[in-house]
């Protein structure tokens, strides 16, 4: 029997996730990154856009935060991320989608599920789909010329496709209107019209346009987070999905526990933060084999990866509670990203075997049966038998006895009468 030893061995299965695309997934529980606004001073990570004027659907106009003529004008732009993780800060950038919360720099924020958004105020959850395909729509996801021909506005420049984009999500997040004359606080004209004239068209554009795009993956995920079993068995699947080509898989594995593919195959070990993958380790669901005779017990195994957000990805408050304006992802450089899950098994189950009892046959010998010989015979029984042991020779007993005991009175008789003759 295998030995129940609880020493622990170092693993990382190198996992490339190229060649699989998964269905949409949950998060999983994850250790977040920090993101964060930039402040005001580092805003140069972000796109500078301008002030644009929205009104309600009657036309009345929307207060925001730049004044003119009593009215506050709305400031529309790219906002700036900054990623903290233990390897060190990237950047990412975002519009808004959610008009009538502040904007407040330096709150950590945290990727969730679009059902998620926190505010039940907006109109997020029932657009999010045209949202999204708004930023596949436009810059940065486009280049400022290829947004401006799609528009038919050629001569623009960055701002104008930007505020555009940003006007267009508002419409769809918070019901928004860009007023049509006098859409932005410039007074611009560019190679190819005004500079209102182009933020409207391309605001149209794509209010106009847009479609219901599916919810993009999360940028890594495990799913289910927890899987129970017993020990003897596989525990599984967890299925891995990411933004990443590849991922690295770690885990303290106790001895005679393995990861393996849907074949039972051991997944490749390597030291951990290796980043290599074979190019047979092209999966992402694994399964956690246990042997048999394993004591109780768990293990956690954490993915992780160098990952680009997706385009689409919703990020709100980390903390639950706090007014912070929520923003979604338009574009962003490759970030350290992890995913945890856990799998549990008890104890293997009891093997009954079932025993048929052997039956046992008893077999009477046969004897030879003879014919009664003229003399008298006798019957031997066996020893430590009984009557149903006996053997049947086909001769009574009786008859020699009744023989016997006939003579045996024949010569007693005999004997008294010449007892009687001497007396006389």
């Amino acid at each position: 029997m295998a030995s129940r030893s609880t020493v622990k061995r170092l693993g990382a299965a190198i996992l490339g996730a190229g060649l699989v695309l998964l269905p949409v997934l949950p998060a999983a529980a994850a250790e977040k990154p920090k993101v964060e606004r930039f402040d005001e001073a580092l805003d140069h990570e972000g796109e500078r856009g301008m002030g644009i004027w929205l009104e309600d659907g009657s036309g009345k106009l929307l207060d925001g935060d730049k004044w003119k003529d009593g009215v506050q004008a709305h400031h529309a732009g790219l906002l700036g991320l900054k990623i903290t993780t233990g390897d060190g800060a990237q950047t990412a950038k975002a519009y808004c989608v959610e008009l009538p919360t502040s904007l407040d720099h330096g709150k950590e924020l945290e990727e969730v599920d679009w059902d998620k958004h926190p505010n039940p105020g907006t109109k997020f959850k029932d657009n999010a789909g045209r949202i999204n395909w708004i930023l596949q729509n436009s810059y940065p996801a486009l280049s400022v010329a290829e947004a401006g021909e799609l528009y038919g506005i050629g001569g623009t420049k960055k701002s104008a496709v930007v505020v555009a984009a940003q006007a267009a999500i508002w419409h769809f997040s918070d019901g928004a209107v860009l007023r049509e004359q006098d859409s932005t606080v410039e007074d611009e004209n560019l190679p190819g019209g005004h500079v209102d004239e182009q933020v409207y068209r391309a605001y149209k554009y794509l209010i106009d346009n847009a479609q219901d795009l599916d919810e993009p993956k999360p940028t890594l995920g495990i799913d289910p987070v927890e899987l129970s079993g017993q020990a003897g068995k596989k525990i599984g699947p967890f299925t891995v999905s990411t933004t990443a080509t590849e991922f690295a898989l770690t885990a303290d594995l106790p001895a005679g526990v393995t990861l393996v593919d849907k074949d039972g195959k051991a997944l490749q070990l390597a030291q951990a933060n290796a980043r290599s993958a074979a190019p047979q380790q092209r999966i992402s669901e694994f399964w956690v084999q246990v042997d048999r005779d394993t004591a109780p017990g768990e293990v956690e195994f954490t993915a992780s990866a160098s990952a680009e957000l997706r385009t689409g990805r919703l990020f709100v408050s980390a903390k639950r509670g706090q007014q912070v304006q929520s923003l979604v992802i338009a574009s962003s450089e490759a970030s350290n990203v992890t995913a945890k899950a856990k799998a549990k098994w008890t104890e293997a189950a009891v093997e009954t075997t079932t025993t048929t009892p052997s039956q046992t046959s008893s077999t009477t010998p046969t004897s030879t049966t003879t014919a009664a010989p003229t003399t008298t015979t006798t019957a031997v029984v066996a020893s430590g038998g009984d009557t149903d042991d006996l053997a049947n020779t086909g001769a009574s007993i009786f008859v020699p006895l009744l023989v016997g005991l006939g003579l045996l009175g024949a010569g007693a008789a005999a004997l008294l009468v010449v007892r009687r003759k001497r007396t006389a």
